[in-house]
């Protein structure tokens, strides 16, 4: 009966997605901006393996763009695919797009270098924007 109740008393403090998912896997929300005025809104999924390969998916949506013809486009949605490493030791995200659904041609494919807070719910960092490594982009856990 004891044993019972302590770990019951343990699931109720410790989330079961402890369990069952890396420092890195589930949803991210945030947002990426550039010095040229682009601001998008992102929804990121990542899976990391035991060897700390890591994939996923980002659903952007256009905010905001300097562009007078894209105007029309805010709004729009799509969506890049990722892959690369997590070195969960020093807590450095590195992936780069490799793929993209993107029919209202709104996305480019670029290259991540993020942190995982000591917090574990803030992921942020550069990202190569055309070359430029001027890209910011700042997610939190869903």
């Amino acid at each position: 009966m004891r044993k019972s109740l302590l770990l019951l008393l343990y699931l109720l403090i410790v989330p079961l997605t402890a369990f069952a998912q890396g420092p890195l896997d589930g949803t991210w929300e945030g947002t990426w901006l550039s010095p040229s005025g682009y601001v998008y809104l992102a929804e990121m999924r990542l899976k990391v393996d035991n060897s700390g390969s890591l994939e996923g998916e980002i659903k952007w949506i256009l905010k905001k763009s300097p562009r007078a013809e894209e105007q029309s486009k805010l709004g729009m949605t799509g969506t890049e695919f990722v892959r690369g490493s997590f070195d969960a030791k020093n807590r450095l995200v590195s992936f780069d797009g490799y793929r993209k659904d993107d029919p209202n041609r709104i996305l480019g494919l670029d290259k991540y270098r993020l942190i995982l807070a000591e917090n574990g719910i803030v992921l942020g960092g550069i990202t190569w924007n055309h070359g430029a490594w001027t890209g910011l982009i700042s997610l939190s856990r869903k």
